[in-house]
């Protein structure tokens, strides 16, 4: 398990999603709004704007803490290094 360390900005509920051969709307994701700040190889740091899908039920987590440093679990998705909470 990895644990993502980052600035909390916002938490926002995706767009729904209309399956278009179906016609079922799938709700959207609710999602952190994370600043992450980045090690860079020249020994220089970025900062990093990450949308980070979270269960509706760790939301309650997050709520009163908007602007202040949190930890995130979370897995990784493919080679490119996708994250998703859990």
């Amino acid at each position: 398990m990895l644990t993502l360390k980052a600035r909390l900005l916002n938490i926002f509920t995706g767009n729904n999603f209309t399956n278009q051969q179906t016609g079922e709307t799938i709700k959207g994701k609710t999602k952190l709004q994370l600043l992450a700040t980045v090690p860079l190889k020249n020994g220089e740091y970025k900062n990093q704007l990450i949308d980070l899908a979270i269960p509706s039920e760790k939301v309650a987590m997050y709520e009163n803490k908007i602007n202040e440093d949190v930890e995130v679990e979370v897995g990784v998705l493919g080679n490119d290094v996708r994250f998703y909470g859990i």
